[in-house]
C-alpha cells in the first residue's frame, strides 16, 4: 500500500487540473461526491495493525457474509440430496422466468460499451490526467485474462464445440442440415457464449469501479457502482447489502470454476497415471493445492505473486496452444477462424436475443398432422432445457464472477483511457478465447470426424430414448471415462 501511495504521488506531482478535485486523506473521513464537493464517509470501518500487517473491514459487510457462507456449507454437508435438489429446481424456475431478463440485459449492456467507446468519453482516463499505467500491455493483459478465463476455457474449449456438435440441440432436430454446417453452428453457440456478451459484464462492472475510484476518490466495493442513482444511500444498510450480495455470488462463481478445473486436473492426471484415481479425497487434495497457490499470490501482493503467476499460466497457455497449432492442421484451422468469425457476427442478433420461447413454453404438439418430423417428445423441436443447461448458466455463471473480476480489472487498470480498457477487457480477450476455441473445438470436430471415417466411437442418438447408445460412444465421451465404457475399447 506504501508504495502504490508513492506512486501515485509521482504520478501527480506538479498542478493539479482545475477541473479534478483533490482527495481528502482518509483520517479526514471525507470523498468527494458526483458532483465534485465533498462528503463524509458514512460507512462503518473497523481497522486494526499489528506490526507490518493492517487490516480494515466493514464489519457489517464481513460478519454477515462469514455467517452466510458458513449456513450454505453446512447445509450443503449436512443435507446434500436436498441442496442439490433446491439448486436444480431453482435454476430450472429461474430460466423459464427470467430467461428475457437475463438475455435482453446482455444485450443492454453490449450495446451501452459500444456507444461509450465510440463516443468522446472513450478518452477519459480512469485516474489523474497525467497518470501512466502501472503494468505494461503483456503483463496487464495476462493478469486479467487469467483471472477472467483460465480454467473455462480449458475445461470448455473441447467440450462444449463438441457437444454441440453430437448433442442434442436446436440445430440437430433439423433432418435437413447438413453435417458441415452442423458443425459450424456448433462453433458459432461457442463463440456466442465466449464472446461480447460474457465479457461485457466484467468491462462493465471494472469500468464504473475504476471511474468512482480513480476519478472520484470513491471506495473499491460494489455499493460505489450505484452512487449515481442512489447517492449517499450506499451508506447505508442498501448499500452493505449489495455488497453481502456480490460476495454471496462471486462465492457461487469460484466454487462453480474450482469445482470444473479440479474435476479436470483429477481426470487429467488419471489419464497420465491409473493409479491416480478420480475420487473424492483426490479432489480435495488438488483443492487444497490450488488454494495454497492462490493464498501465496495473494499474499505477495498484485505486482509479485499474481502478477507472476497470471504471467506463468498465460505462457504455458500459449506454448499448449501454439503446439497444437502448428503440429495439426494450421490451415484448416486458419480457414475456420476466418469463417467463424464471419458466422458470429453474421449470427449475433439473433443468438443475442435468442431465448427459447417455444422450448420453454408449450410442446409442438400436431407435429405428426402438419407433415413435419422432430423428436418424439412432444415439449419442443429441440431439448426443453437445452437454455438452462447453457446459455443461461454461462451468464449466470459471468455475472457471479463480475463483482470479483471487475474489481481486479478496475485495481490493475488505473491510468488506462476508458478506450483503453475497452480494449483491454473486451476485444483483445474475445480475440484471443475465438482463436482458443477454433484451435482446440475446432480440432476436437475434426477430430471426431476422422474417428468416424475409421470407425471408432462414433455417436449414436436415439431418437425413442433420448439418449446415446452404450453401444457406440463418442472417441471424447470415451476418453473423459473409459473405464465406464470398456466395451469402446477396440473400435467397436
Amino acid at each position: 500500500e506504501e508504495q502504490q501511495q508513492q506512486h501515485h504521488k509521482e504520478q501527480t506531482k506538479g498542478e493539479v487540473p482545475a477541473s479534478e478535485v483533490p482527495l481528502p486523506t482518509e483520517e479526514q473521513g471525507l470523498r468527494p461526491n458526483w458532483q465534485g464537493a465533498k462528503i463524509v464517509d458514512k460507512s462503518v470501518w473497523l481497522k486494526c495493525e499489528c506490526g507490518i500487517f493492517r487490516i480494515k473491514l466493514n464489519p457489517t459487510v464481513t460478519f454477515s457474509s462469514i455467517a452466510l457462507v458458513l449456513c450454505f456449507i453446512l447445509w450443503c454437508i449436512l443435507a446434500q440430496q436436498n441442496a442439490s435438489a433446491s439448486f436444480k429446481s431453482t435454476k430450472q424456475w429461474i430460466t423459464k422466468v427470467f430467461t428475457w431478463l437475463y438475455i435482453g440485459s446482455q444485450d443492454i449492456w453490449a450495446i451501452i460499451i459500444i456507444m461509450i467507446y465510440f463516443s468522446k468519453y472513450g478518452q477519459l482516463k480512469l485516474g489523474k490526467d497525467n497518470e501512466e499505467p502501472e503494468y505494461n500491455d503483456g503483463t496487464w493483459f495476462s493478469m486479467l485474462f487469467a483471472c477472467g478465463v483460465g480454467v473455462g476455457l480449458f475445461f470448455f474449449g473441447v467440450a462444449e464445440p463438441i457437444w454441440h456438435y453430437v448433442g442434442p440441440n436446436r440445430y440437430t432436430t433439423d433432418k435437413f442440415m447438413t453435417d458441415n454446417e452442423l458443425a459450424q453452428h456448433a462453433m458459432n453457440l461457442t463463440f456466442f457464449h465466449w464472446g461480447i456478451h460474457g465479457w461485457i459484464v466484467y468491462v462493465l462492472v471494472g469500468m464504473i469501479l475504476a471511474f468512482m475510484t480513480f476519478r472520484k476518490g470513491m471506495p473499491m466495493t460494489m455499493k460505489t457502482c450505484l452512487y449515481p442513482l442512489i447517492g449517499d444511500r450506499i451508506y447505508g444498510w442498501i448499500g452493505d447489502l449489495v455488497d453481502i450480495f456480490s460476495i454471496m455470488t462471486t462465492l457461487f462463481g469460484v466454487c462453480t470454476s474450482l469445482g470444473l478445473g479440479t474435476m479436470q486436473v483429477n481426470k487429467g492426471l488419471n489419464l497420465i497415471n491409473e493409479d491416480i484415481e478420480v475420487t473424492m479425497r483426490n479432489q480435495v487434495i488438488i483443492i487444497w493445492a490450488i488454494t495454497a497457490v492462490a493464498t501465496i499470490s495473494v499474499i505477495t501482493g498484485v505486482g509479485i505473486g499474481i502478477r507472476r503467476l497470471s504471467e506463468v499460466c498465460f505462457g504455458i497457455g500459449m506454448v499448449i496452444m501454439t503446439m497444437v497449432f502448428f503440429l495439426d492442421d494450421t490451415w484448416y484451422m486458419l480457414n475456420l477462424y476466418c469463417q467463424s468469425v464471419g458466422y458470429y457476427f453474421q449470427w449475433i442478433l439473433q443468438l443475442g436475443f435468442h431465448c427459447d420461447a417455444f422450448e420453454l413454453s408449450t410442446g409442438s404438439f400436431g407435429v405428426a398432422d402438419r407433415g413435419r418430423e422432430g423428436y418424439k417428445d412432444v415439449e419442443g423441436d429441440g431439448p426443453v432445457m437445452w437454455m438452462d443447461d447453457w446459455t443461461i448458466f454461462y451468464w449466470g455463471w459471468w455475472i457471479s464472477w463480475s463483482p470479483f473480476v471487475g474489481m481486479f480489472i478496475a485495481k490493475i487498470s488505473r491510468g488506462r483511457t476508458i478506450r483503453q480498457f475497452i480494449n483491454g477487457a473486451l476485444t483483445a480477450p474475445m480475440i484471443y478465447s475465438f482463436m482458443w476455441l477454433t484451435v482446440f473445438g475446432g480440432g476436437a470436430i475434426k477430430t471426431e470426424r476422422l474417428a468416424a471415417e475409421q470407425g471408432l466411437c462414433c455417436p449414436e442418438w436415439d431418437s425413442e430414448t433420448l439418449a446415446y447408445s452404450n453401444e457406440k460412444l463418442s472417441q471424447v465421451e470415451w476418453m473423459l471415462d473409459r473405464d465406464a465404457y470398456p466395451a469402446c475399447i477396440g473400435g467397436k
